[in-house]
């Protein structure tokens, strides 16, 4: 069994900038127009603007490049932070009880119908209230975020 976890490939790009959304650059180079992702926390700090020549390293995604690296016009370069990305089913979020989730159902008159699914800010399950099926979005404190009826024909009440 193989136990080492694989690298992206890196790819890499150079060109000027000719257009800017936010965190994501658009450059034309040699290669063509890309669009490259800093990231929220790479971008911050940064002055980058149309006509600014960038060299870049990433991972290439079939919209984009995630830069790991940043070649500035100055020649600076700069290290670009991701955060881990999230894996379901791994424990990598605080522990929640479902109980809540439920309580706080019932408490508002909804019946619990399946499953609770838990998501990483909030639980999602399926209820029915007055006849009708709901999608659920439950805060982990209990809060109910999101009600939407289920466009279905309504489930009988007991």
């Amino acid at each position: 069994m193989n136990t080492t976890q694989s690298k992206p490939d890196l790819h890499g790009a150079r060109g000027t900038i000719w257009a800017v959304f936010g965190h994501r650059l658009a450059i034309e180079g040699p290669d063509g127009r890309i669009l490259v992702d800093l990231g929220p926390e790479g971008a911050k700090g940064l002055a980058l603007k149309p006509g600014d020549t960038i060299a870049v390293t990433g991972e290439r995604r079939p919209s984009e490049i995630k830069v790991a690296s940043l070649t500035l016009p100055d020649g600076t370069q700069h290290a670009i932070p991701w955060k881990a990305p999230h894996h379901p089913g791994k424990p990598d979020h605080a522990p929640a009880d479902p109980a809540i989730a439920v309580a706080a159902l019932e408490r508002a008159g909804y019946r619990l119908e399946g499953e609770v699914k838990r998501k990483p800010k909030h639980f999602e399950l399926r209820a029915v209230k007055d006849g009708t099926a709901f999608a659920m979005h439950v805060a982990l404190d209990g809060t109910i975020r999101r009600a939407n009826p289920v466009a279905e024909t309504p489930l009988p009440t007991p």
